[in-house]
């Protein structure tokens, strides 16, 4: 739906960018922002840019900061290094903040998941520029005037009263990430039993004190072997069953030349490709980052598994080539789960009072907030939206809009530009230049700032 404006022009009031999510990707694009800020001429205005996020704060994946688990790429790899080293912005800049420079060089280099999420709110606590937490994005619309397409009406939500408020957007930074991916016959179930992994710490605490006698992963990715390690020690007392349509746990490539996928050049590679190659090119580097699991949690688990078997009590159950053909509600609130050998076809029920699952996760190609603009979206001949290299939806030519994917194009730029690390930086800054060819650093009209802090958590100026 695009709201008409045929009244006073309202390009008069409106931010420079609007990011719809303040996760890694974004958090990304707001230091490249502060970062050019201080080299800009005395009297130049910087980007004018706002954030609002459904989360309370800026803490990376919650949800699964177990204990033991680390981050799976380099360090350097961080929010302004490969873009500028002497941003202030920069995982050793963090270190030498915090006090912890001294004592991190003494580990070898290996960066824990709470360390990394200690350093992506360190990061989000420096920046300067306003964002509304607690606040989730419901639609983002195209405001018209006079035919035009002249800019965005950005809707938030409040997570906690249901109030709205709009901010109105010469362009727009689409930060939503991966969506969590629950297979169609989980649905009916999914609750407290049944769950996807990326809700894992918050269930598993609701739990506590509760009979669990009998647990199911699903998968066999990353995310499912470090689980099955966190229940195997959560659930002493409980069965463990994982179920994995494959023949078992199998290493993340860690080839040299396989992971140069994560190099900024291949992304132009990548995105010169037309539509199959790119698919083929995908698969061939696939499992340097999905359906894997890295050495350490490899080692673990079937260290585990193996004095399971031999020394008792025998409750770990490896369960491969399994499928699962149902799931039901099970006496006593548990859950009936139907199986499948993949290959014989031989059948069983399994009932089991928890199931977690750790069936990975889905990238829209038009996230379901820019619905209100998919009459503007320019599409291929195949049916994809036109993104360009820079990451730009492209619109039709009536609409003055920028739309930014970021951190959601890994079908178009390849599978260094979503989920990982590795070229967050180096997009933020392309997202950036292609803002100011767009939109030139002298023609950025002023935006008057509100008279006092709005509401809901927005983080004041520091």
């Amino acid at each position: 739906m695009s709201t008409d404006n045929a009244g006073a022009d309202p390009r008069a009031d409106m931010a420079d960018l609007v990011g719809v999510g303040f996760g890694p990707a974004a958090i990304a694009v707001a230091a490249a922002i502060e970062d050019e800020a201080e080299e800009l001429p005395p009297g130049t205005r910087p980007v004018d840019a706002r954030f609002l996020e459904r989360a309370p704060d800026a803490a990376w994946q919650p949800n699964m900061l177990l204990a033991g688990t680390d981050i799976q790429h380099h360090f350097l790899r961080d929010f302004a290094t490969p873009r500028n080293p002497r941003s202030r912005f920069t995982f050793p800049s963090y270190l030498v903040d915090t006090g912890r420079f001294y004592p991190f060089t003494l580990m070898g280099g290996y960066v824990s998941r709470h360390e990394w999420s200690a350093y992506v709110q360190w990061t989000a606590a420096q920046l300067s520029l306003p964002v509304r937490y607690d606040t989730e994005v419901v639609e983002v619309a195209p405001v018209r005037r006079d035919g035009r397409v002249v800019a965005a009406r950005v809707r938030g939500t409040d997570v906690h009263t249901g109030a709205t408020t709009d901010q109105l957007a010469r362009n727009v930074l689409v930060s939503t990430g991966h969506q969590p991916y629950v297979p169609e016959l989980f649905a009916p179930v999914a609750g407290e039993r049944v769950f996807h992994s990326s809700q894992y710490l918050p269930r598993i605490g609701a739990l506590a004190g509760r009979d669990v006698r009998r647990i199911a992963v699903v998968g066999a990715g990353q995310n499912a072997g470090e689980i099955l390690l966190h229940t195997a020690a959560a659930f002493p007392g409980a069965e463990i069953h994982s179920l994995a349509r494959n023949s078992g746990f199998r290493l993340y490539n860690l080839g040299h030349f396989s992971n140069e996928a994560y190099f900024p050049a291949e992304t132009d590679y990548f995105y010169a490709l037309d539509a199959d190659q790119r698919e083929k090119v995908f698969a061939e580097v696939y499992s340097t980052n999905y359906a894997a699991v890295d050495p350490d949690v490899s080692t673990g688990l079937y260290r585990l598994v193996y004095e399971d078997r031999e020394w008792g009590p025998g409750r770990i159950h490896m369960r491969k080539r399994t499928a699962i053909t149902s799931c039901a509600a099970g006496a006593g609130g548990g859950v009936r789960l139907g199986l499948r050998e993949v290959n014989t076809g031989a059948v069983e029920e399994l009932d089991a009072d928890l199931v977690v699952l750790c069936t990975g996760f889905r990238e829209p190609k038009v996230p379901a907030v820019l619905e209100p603009f998919a009459e503007c979206v320019d599409r291929e001949p195949n049916g994809d939206p036109v993104v360009s290299r820079e990451f730009r939806l492209g619109l039709t030519p009536d609409c003055e809009v920028g739309i930014y994917l970021n951190g959601v194009t890994e079908w178009r730029h390849g599978i260094n530009s979503a989920t990982s690390f590795s070229t967050l930086a180096i997009k933020a800054g392309a997202i950036l230049r292609d803002l100011r060819r767009r939109q030139p650093v002298a023609s950025v009209p002023p935006v008057p700032a509100p008279a006092e802090p709005a509401p809901n958590g927005v983080v004041a100026a520091r």
